[in-house]
């Protein structure tokens, strides 16, 4: 899109077991900058995910997870998203438990999403010990991170998050920009005719259509729910989103919680939680949280919105 001088370079590709977008606007004549950024943002998401999924074999969280009972050397990027994964979860009082990692595989994601019509559910009830993010000890003096033997974390969610802000920070000199990670979105300034990003929040019910478009800039804004990855196997329905207090999935009356707030992985964290805790507590804990502003599904339909985002255009 070309308009008033400016140009909007896009950038799409798969990375974390998602679809992920960046536009960046640039002067026209201006669109190799732009390239060469957003191929940079790309590489990030490249990097981290190698680093971090689960799900690779060879990955460093992988390695950590086999290392449990002893000290962990960690790189930088590990021991960054490990602290504030624990910061998170002692922000939300556990809600947010980056050592749920027995539980998901309990629940049956034991590998990529896409795969899992071809595994088996394991019963939850074999998991004999349960571990904390209180038992996770870092060391900075040393850079090891040590999870209890037995204990394994996953830090899926909260990785992506950090990761759409880590690479929004390469593009905070251009004039506008957008990164949309499988519904973890940060934007920075305006879009090239001058106007706010519209952001559509999507209906749990009706993946094709929004239940409200807002017009956002600078800020970031995050969804989760429980109808996007969740399987049915083996008579067994379930979801990604655990609930750490019995290491199951959720099963509040909340469907979807989108929450705007000043970083993704921050709305990531704020956003999980609150579907977890419900409806009534999942909204105190919006409003508790400096800055932050939400809108929640309920699974009969209904919307509770904080008083900020009740319009359609609400502007941060």
């Amino acid at each position: 899109m070309k308009m008033f001088g400016l140009v909007e370079i896009t950038r799409s590709f798969t990375a974390m077991n998602t679809n992920v977008e960046a536009v960046v606007c640039v002067p026209s004549g201006g669109e190799k900058q732009a390239e060469n950024a957003l191929l940079l943002v790309q590489d990030i998401f490249t990097s981290v995910e190698a680093a971090l999924s689960r799900f690779i074999p060879d990955s460093e969280i992988s390695r950590l997870n086999r290392s449990a009972g002893q000290p962990f050397q960690a790189s930088s990027l590990l021991f960054t998203v490990m602290t504030l994964a624990k910061a998170a979860a002692e922000t939300t009082g556990g809600i947010f438990d980056p050592t749920i990692l027995p539980f998901l595989m309990a629940a049956g994601y034991d590998r990529s999403f896409e795969q899992l019509v071809t595994q088996s559910i394991l019963p939850v009830l074999e998991i004999k010990s349960r571990y904390t993010w209180r038992d996770i000890i870092l060391d900075a003096a040393a850079s090891t991170i040590t999870i209890p033997a037995g204990a394994g974390v996953d830090l899926g969610g909260i990785a992506k998050g950090w990761t759409v802000d880590y690479a929004g920070q390469k593009l905070k000199d251009f004039s506008g920009f957008a990164i949309d990670a499988g519904g973890d979105i940060l934007l920075g300034g305006k879009r090239a005719d001058g106007s706010l990003w519209p952001i559509g929040v999507v209906d749990p019910f009706n993946l094709q259509e929004n239940l409200t478009v807002l017009e956002l800039s600078d800020c970031a804004i995050c969804t989760s729910t429980t109808t996007r990855r969740c399987w049915r196997l083996d008579g067994f329905s379930g979801h990604h989103l655990i609930d750490s207090r019995h290491g199951k999935p959720a099963d509040s009356a909340v469907v979807s919680v989108t929450v705007i707030a000043d970083s993704a992985a921050r709305a990531e964290v704020i956003a999980k939680t609150a579907l977890i805790l419900g409806p009534d507590e999942g909204m105190q804990f919006i409003h508790s949280q400096t800055g932050a502003q939400g809108i929640i599904v309920l699974n009969n339909g209904v919307l509770l919105r904080s008083e900020e985002t009740r319009e359609a255009g609400y502007v941060r």
